[in-house]
């Protein structure tokens, strides 16, 4: 799947794309739909909590979590989008929404769950912020509160979306696996080094996570072909062959 928005700086408030005019938005609205189409896919086979990945920074995750919740919530899904990034967790500035009352204080008893959740202008999407900064995220990742708190969404929302820490930079990625269905894989078109995918794919393959697939972000076709014929070719091959392995 390829987002073809290209990467330039944006105001917060249209980093989210369903809200403006078609002008300008037209071609990214609709590949964001179509990612949206593909995982409603996902959620048939009974994958409900997607973890939503990167190799590096500033490649397009969070924006894609945050247009893909909403896409969701406008075909009638019920949707929260989760910030799992500690350090820089950013989920709440798309929304246009303070960055209080997080998983941290929830996990450590705070705020209860009514107050954790929060309703977005959006049709059917709430999100949960991250929170104060924690010295140790694995120890929220693997509490029983916080898998509870996963369970509980499972049956409350269609879908539940892990915005997550790069995984190269963090292992966050490894507790965070032990919540969700599946991995979404995002790349920035043309700019992250082709290193760096490797060894995140590397790790999510080593450590048996679910890649359920991979979305090319800042696609521009000014560019030119080559990368994305690479890449794409690469790609195909790597779910091609991991589904002749599970045969």
């Amino acid at each position: 799947m390829i987002l073809s928005k290209k990467r330039k700086k944006i105001a917060r408030e249209e980093a989210i794309i369903f809200d403006r005019d078609l002008e300008g938005y037209g071609k990214a609205i609709e590949q964001y739909t179509r990612l949206k189409d593909n995982v409603l896919c996902f959620g048939v086979d009974g994958k409900k909590v997607i973890q939503i990945e990167s190799s590096v920074e500033q490649e397009g995750k969070t924006t894609t979590t945050a247009n893909l919740a909403v896409a969701l919530g406008a075909s009638g899904k019920k949707v929260i989008a989760i910030d799992c990034d500690f350090s820089r967790g950013a989920l709440h500035r798309l929304f246009l929404m303070e960055n209080k009352d997080g998983i941290n204080e929830y996990i450590i008893g705070d705020i209860t769950k009514e107050q954790l959740i929060k309703k977005t202008n959006y049709e059917n999407v709430d999100i949960i912020t991250k929170g104060h900064s924690v010295k140790s995220s694995s120890i929220i990742f693997t509490s029983q509160k916080m898998l509870d708190l996963i369970e509980e969404l499972k049956k409350e929302y269609d879908f539940v979306l892990l915005d997550c820490p790069p995984i190269v930079l963090v292992s966050d990625y490894l507790h965070i696996s032990r919540l969700s269905d599946g991995v979404l894989f995002v790349v920035a078109y043309g700019l992250t080094k082709k290193k760096f995918v490797n060894d995140a794919i590397r790790l999510l393959r080593s450590n048996n996570m679910n890649i359920l697939g991979v979305v090319f972000s800042y696609y521009d076709p000014k560019i030119g072909s080559t990368y994305y014929d690479y890449n794409s070719t690469y790609y195909y091959y790597y779910y091609q062959k991991e589904r002749e392995e599970k045969k």
